[in-house]
C-alpha cells in the first residue's frame, strides 16, 4: 500500500502555547495526533511524550520479544491491534510517571493527553483512540467518523440526553473521561479499516471539530485545495481560525495512493 501524508499544527487565536503534537511517518505507517492538557507546560510535555513513546515502541526496535500470539482464527488485524495497544499503554505509563515526577505522588496537575491515530496493517489500518481527538475517512464525497469521543457531552448524546447541536453549546463540552495520564491503566479503542485507493483519512484535535462540522470538512476535502496534502491541511486549519476556534488546531491527512 502506497501512502502520502502531511500534518500542520497551529497554536490558534487564544492560547499562548501549543499543547498539540502530531506524528507523520509514511515509511513506518504511523500517523497520530495528540492534544495535551495540564497546567504550565504539562500538556505539551504529555502530548510529545505520548508520540515519542508510541514511536519508539512500534518502529525503533524496542518492541520486546513476546510469546503472545493471536489465536489462529483471530481477525486479520488483531496482531496489529495488540502491538498498538501495548504501545499506547506504555505511553500512558510514561505520562503518569512524568506527572508524578513533576507534581508529586498524586500527579495532581491533571497532566495528560488525548491520542488518535492510524497504524498500517496489511492493506488497511488499525485506528487507535483515547479522548476526544478524532479520526475520519473521506470516501465517495462524504466523511465518516471512525473514532468515538470519550467526552461527557458525547456520552450524553449517545444516551439520547443531548442533541449534537446542544452538545456543541454545553459548558461541559471539553470534559473528557478518558485520556492518557489519568490513571496507570487506560482503555484504548481499537478498530480496523480496510483501505482502498483514493481514501483520504483525517486525524485532528478538537480545535478543528469544535467549529467545523462534518459538512464543512467534506466541502474542504472535496475541493482538493492547492499545494497537495500540506496545502489541504493548511486550508482546514485556516477555516478553524476563520471560525474563531478557541483552541490549538492540528490536522493530519493520509491518502491511499495504491
Amino acid at each position: 500500500m502506497r501512502l502520502e501524508a502531511a500534518g500542520v499544527t497551529d497554536k490558534g487565536l487564544i492560547r499562548d502555547n501549543n499543547e498539540d503534537a502530531f506524528l507523520v511517518d509514511t515509511a513506518s505507517g504511523l500517523f497520530f495526533v495528540a492534544d495535551g492538557m495540564g497546567g504550565l507546560d504539562a500538556g505539551e510535555v504529555a502530548s510529545a511524550l505520548a508520540l515519542e513513546t508510541v514511536a519508539r515502541r512500534l518502529f525503533r526496535g524496542s518492541e520486546a520479544p513476546t510469546e503472545e500470539h493471536p489465536p489462529f482464527d483471530a481477525p486479520w488485524w488483531r496482531g496489529c491491534a495488540d502491538r498498538l495497544e501495548r504501545a499506547v499503554s506504555e505511553a500512558n505509563l510514561a505520562i503518569v510517571a512524568e506527572s508524578r515526577s513533576r507534581f508529586g505522588p498524586s500527579g495532581g496537575s491533571g497532566m495528560g493527553t488525548t491520542l488518535v491515530g492510524l497504524s498500517v496493517c496489511g492493506e488497511g489500518f488499525v485506528v487507535a483512540n483515547v479522548g476526544d481527538s478524532r479520526a475520519y475517512l473521506y470516501r465517495d464525497g462524504a466523511v465518516s467518523l471512525l473514532s468515538e469521543d470519550h467526552s461527557l457531552v458525547m456520552a450524553q448524546v449517545r444516551q439520547g440526553l443531548l442533541t449534537p447541536a446542544q452538545a456543541l453549546l454545553s459548558p461541559e463540552r471539553h470534559v473528557i473521561y478518558r485520556a492518557l495520564g489519568m490513571a496507570p491503566e487506560v482503555e484504548v479503542d481499537l478498530s480496523p479499516v480496510a483501505a482502498r485507493p483514493g481514501d483520504l483519512f483525517l486525524l485532528c484535535s478538537d480545535g478543528l471539530t469544535d467549529v467545523v462540522d462534518d459538512v464543512g470538512l467534506a466541502g474542504i476535502l472535496s475541493a482538493g485545495g492547492s499545494g497537495g496534502l500540506s496545502g489541504l491541511c493548511r486550508e482546514l486549519v485556516a477555516e478553524a481560525l476563520r471560525l474563531k476556534s478557541r483552541d490549538n488546531v492540528t490536522v493530519v491527512l493520509v491518502r491511499v495512493l495504491a
